[in-house]
């Protein structure tokens, strides 16, 4: 069964059928995106979120969003929300949910358990990141389950850069309610490089922080200064992050394929299904079921362990290289603030410090003493790497600009 409020499965004879939220950046899209979903979980017409171009989101960008959404063909019966996949590769993909997908999480996140810190009272969220993709999106639903509008920083969704005070302030102006925010790690970083943004994620109830990975030396200064932080894994597919600090929420299953090591997810966070564009195939349903790109381990008591895309391994002279190994070694160090590392092994290194060549030294000696000889990469000292907006980095543009 579908819907489609005027089209139907075959019709491709424009794109009025279904109706995209156009959002435009800052608080007036968030509360926009808040009061449409609160329509879409009641019965109303689905939640289609399409970002209005701004300083984040180009106009070639939003096309391969409308793309992957296809509004001219119908919906599933269930759907009451429709997103896409971040595009890193250049390739978004348009992902249904249902309301109890969407839901399925509300009380475990909102109640704090996800790091053992419990709230007995609803929590306020903070709006930090776009709500146009799956992680803001979230903090959406969350906010509705608790009951509570989110503020949004004015910063959200491309509307103005992120700003250190703002995000101390809107945390320190809430009184009565815990706090919630989801943050990627670039505005985790630079709260942690003040005192007052570190005292003021101390104040949060929660910090979910996901859209790419966390730098190892942050993850442990957050956890050095007691901020009740969960770093998180999913995709859009899983309906965002299911996996938190390592552990599986409840209800999430995880399987990591014995030969590839590929994570296998599971449960009923998994979306609907995709969208597709041609006509004999509109729709691919998951099945509570989603292999993702991501190799992992398993420990002895189920925690997950991510290390990486499993198209992030290369192979030098015979040996297996993983570049997230190689990226993580990297990012630890404190003058390193980003980078990416090339399919050629080169490293691609953004630093706060003018002194690049002592930098350079000391990772290439801890790569080699880590992960062998082999694995030390040629450096290259770039003043900014390409980003989504989600925080995940463009690697379609950065693969055009130095592959």
């Amino acid at each position: 069964m579908s819907r489609s409020g005027g089209g139907g499965v075959g019709d491709t004879s424009g794109t009025a059928h279904m109706p995209l939220l156009k959002v435009p950046a800052g608080p007036a899209g968030v509360e926009l995106v808040h009061s449409r979903l609160i329509e879409a979980l009641g019965g109303g017409p689905p939640c289609i979120p399409v970002p209005e171009t701004n300083r984040y989101f180009s106009q070639e960008f939003i096309s391969g969003i409308e793309r992957a959404i296809n509004p001219a063909r119908s919906l599933q019966d269930s759907t009451v929300a429709v997103l896409t996949t971040s595009g890193s590769t250049g390739n978004p993909r348009g992902v249904e949910f249902s309301a109890g997908t969407l839901n399925f999480l509300n009380n475990y996140v909102n109640s704090g358990a996800v790091t053992g810190h419990h709230v007995d009272t609803p929590p306020q969220w903070i709006a930090a990141i776009p709500v146009t993709s799956v992680g803001g999106f979230n903090v959406v639903v969350r906010a509705i389950a608790a009951g509570l509008p989110p503020l949004a920083l004015s910063s959200v969704g491309g509307a103005s850069p992120f700003s250190i005070d703002e995000a101390i302030q809107t945390i320190a102006s809430v009184k009565d309610s815990p706090v919630m925010i989801s943050l990627v790690p670039a505005q985790v970083r630079r709260l942690l490089g003040t005192s007052e943004g570190t005292q003021a994620l101390k104040q949060c109830s929660l910090v979910l922080v996901g859209g790419s990975s966390t730098p190892v030396s942050d993850q442990i200064r957050m956890r050095d200064e007691d901020i009740k932080v969960a770093f998180t894994y999913g995709m859009t597919e899983t309906t965002g992050g299911c996996v938190f600090n390592g552990t599986p929420a409840p209800g999430v299953g995880i399987e990591v394929a014995s030969e590839t090591s590929v994570i296998t997810i599971s449960g009923e966070i998994i979306a609907t299904g995709y969208r597709l564009a041609t006509p004999t195939e509109p729709f691919v349903p998951f099945n509570s079921s989603f292999t993702t790109k991501d190799i992992g381990s398993l420990d002895m008591d189920g925690t997950l362990s991510v290390l990486g895309r499993a198209d992030d391994i290369v192979m030098v002279n015979g040996v297996n290289i993983s570049l997230n190994a190689i990226t993580e070694i990297i990012n630890a160090h404190e003058f390193v603030t980003d980078c990416f590392v090339l399919p050629d092994l080169v490293a691609l290194i953004v630093t706060s410090s003018p002194t690049d060549d002592s930098i350079v030294d000391e990772l290439r000696k801890t790569i080699a003493n880590s992960l062998g000889n082999i694995a030390v990469p040629q450096f290259r000292s770039v003043s900014a790497l390409p980003q989504l907006p989600n925080g995940k980095h463009n690697r379609q543009e950065i693969a055009r600009l130095y592959g």
